[in-house]
């Protein structure tokens, strides 16, 4: 049994996933709509409408296999001006609701028990002349659950009837029957034959085979007989299971909703499911679109930085009294400033970054990718997509997603390294710089004693070399190589460190970016996929 509320459920997700394509849901969801109503009416009877073209012969039809006159017929045209009803009277009041919702006024009953699951409604000609009356007939199709076409042998081939309601309602052939009328007319038997083979051949150019064809009689001239009448009154009798017609005209209306708006999604066919734009594609747009990324950021900027910075905390920490007074004037020199850039601050350097630099062509590539992707979906797709390609809007969520990366990696890593040789060092330091002031000192003692004319005592000397001038020299000496061994040190922790930085923001720009350049596309991808997953669950549901 068909799970019909399944496939209103999986119609409505179908609903959903074209809206976020950008698609028209409307259709849909009234489908769905309509489908809910008409399981929202009581009773077993189903609904066939006779439909045709002026001069069909739908209410002699009518008449014929009600035995009696329903609906009137006569030589002007148009005669049925809005829809009749024949029901049985023991459903007529059930059936009342469901009337009112088609949209028929005026009802006959009858005590007939052949037709008691069956409501039959005359309708408008669909060719009238009077516009009213095609509306009706639109208005009514698509509610009732079986139509039988009432053909005029001369005018089987219509444009208005292939082309505006037969091709269109090609998924509903198996609730369709068709009756060639006035068969009296077509002489013997064997052009009989031929008229209903070309109604079956025109049938299958319209997407409808297999469905019977007869050819009856009406209102059959004297000595004619009513033709295949009989066996058209058996065949709606005993061949159209009310209950199961009903659900199945309503599944079919819930997959042919669902399958246009596959169609407008590029999901029919051999299309299905493949991606709007290649993996190559893709990829060659994320390689632009992070290099364009990392170069905004300035990694290379942001190394510099980390090394001036893990120099600056080692002349604090190691170079002593005397290198910090160095380093002191040096900064006077440049005007108090510790860096015009602040590249001193590799952290503030990197989220400094839109200071110094847009994005401007890492928007080029996600926007020719989308616009690739719009080229290739289907034109009722194109303007949603094209709105993904707002090169301000790009711009704005790429910076974002940068701010985000850099924000996340120097989270990670914003302490500035340390070495335990630095306060060593600069213990050491203080030490040098000590032995050259007492080596001065010594020598200024020594010359005011000098000046003095006082008995000097014998200084004390290192390999022959007086050791004021031993603790001079030393101390310079020893400075510098403790200062070469403090920028060594430096080095080598700042490179460390900004190799570490650079790669935590190389990582992170690089997915932010690629996950960035994939969102406009996923989204796509996404509601593209749940429409498709929506409408196989729809079909299987339609099958069940």
């Amino acid at each position: 049994m068909t799970d019909l509320d399944a496939c209103v459920r999986a119609l409505e997700g179908v609903a959903e996933a074209a809206e976020a394509l950008g698609l028209d849901p409307i259709p849909a969801r009234e489908t769905a709509a309509r489908v809910r109503r008409r399981l929202g009416f009581p009773g077993t009877a189903f609904v066939l409408a006779l439909a045709g073209g002026t001069g069909a012969g739908k209410s002699s039809v009518l008449n014929a296999l009600a035995g009696t006159e329903v609906s009137p017929v006569g030589a002007v045209r148009p005669v049925t001006a809005e829809p009749v009803a024949w029901v049985p009277a023991d459903q007529a009041a059930e059936l009342r609701p469901l009337l009112d919702w088609i949209g028929v006024d005026r009802v006959v009953t009858h005590h007939d028990r052949r037709f008691d699951d069956l409501c039959l409604i005359d309708l408008p000609d669909y060719d009238s002349v009077e516009r009213a009356h095609r509306a009706r007939v639109d208005e009514v199709l698509p509610r009732v659950d079986a139509v039988c076409w009432v053909l005029d042998p001369q005018k089987y081939n219509d444009r208005v009837l292939h082309e505006d309601y037969l091709r269109p309602l090609a998924h509903h052939g198996e609730r369709a029957v068709f009756a060639v009328n006035r068969r009296d007319t077509l002489g013997p038997e064997a052009a009989v034959r031929e008229v209903v083979a070309d109604v079956r051949r025109t049938l299958a150019g319209d997407g409808i085979a297999g469905r019977p064809v007869f050819a009856v009689a009406a209102a059959p001239t004297d000595g004619q007989g009513p033709g295949e009448l009989d066996r058209l009154r058996d065949w709606l009798v005993e061949r159209m299971e009310a209950k199961a017609i009903v659900v199945q005209r309503l599944a079919a209306d819930c997959v042919a909703a669902a399958a246009a708006l596959a169609v407008q999604a590029g999901l029919s066919g051999q299309s299905a499911g493949r991606p709007l734009v290649d993996a190559g594609a893709r990829k060659a747009a994320g390689r632009r679109t992070v290099a364009a990324a990392r170069s905004a950021v300035d990694t290379a900027g942001v190394r510099t930085a980390c090394l001036r910075r893990v120099r600056a905390e080692a002349r604090a920490s190691g170079a002593g009294p005397f290198g910090r007074l160095l380093g002191w004037l040096a900064s006077r020199r440049r005007g108090g400033a510790v860096d015009p850039g602040r590249s001193v601050d590799p952290v503030a350097y990197a989220r400094g970054w839109q200071r110094r630099a847009t994005l401007s062509r890492a928007v080029n590539p996600v926007r020719e990718l989308v616009r690739q992707a719009a080229t290739a979906a289907p034109a009722p797709m194109r303007a949603s997509m094209m709105r993904r390609v707002d090169t301000s809007r790009l711009e704005a969520r790429l910076g974002g997603a940068v701010d985000d990366a850099v924000a996340r990696a120097v989270a990670e890593d914003s302490r500035v390294p340390r070495s335990w040789l630095w306060p060593l060092i600069g213990v050491l330091q203080a030490a040098a710089l000590g032995a050259v002031l007492l080596g001065l000192a010594w020598l200024a003692v020594l010359w005011l004693a000098g000046r003095a004319h006082a008995d000097l005592p014998r200084l004390p000397t290192l390999w022959t070399v007086p050791m004021p001038l031993v603790l001079i020299g030393g101390g310079f000496v020893a400075g510098l190589i403790l200062g070469r061994l403090l920028e060594a040190s430096a080095v080598m922790v700042g490179q460390r460190w900004a190799r570490r930085l650079t790669r935590r923001l190389d990582r992170a720009v690089e997915a932010e970016m690629e996950s960035e350049l994939a969102r406009p596309l996923a989204e796509v991808e996404a509601a593209r996929a749940d429409l498709l997953t929506r409408l196989a669950d729809l079909r299987a549901a339609a099958t069940r």
